[in-house]
């Protein structure tokens, strides 16, 4: 009887570390989209600042 109590137990305590690893996914996940966005929103900004620093016409001296 102990054996299968200890297989319970053992169970329990995987079924314990398993929700906390699902939520500790979930949290990254979580950061990762906020990070994705953010990333997004650079790049375009970058891009938009090259577009603005590259002029597209010839200087008034030509």
């Amino acid at each position: 009887m102990q054996h299968l109590e200890k297989i319970e137990t053992d169970i329990v305590y995987l079924q314990d570390k398993m929700q906390q690893l699902n939520d500790i996914v979930a949290q990254l996940q979580s950061s990762v989209t906020k990070l994705e966005k953010q990333n997004e929103f650079l790049a375009r900004k970058v891009q938009e600042m090259d577009v603005e620093a590259r002029p597209d016409r010839r200087p008034p001296h030509y």
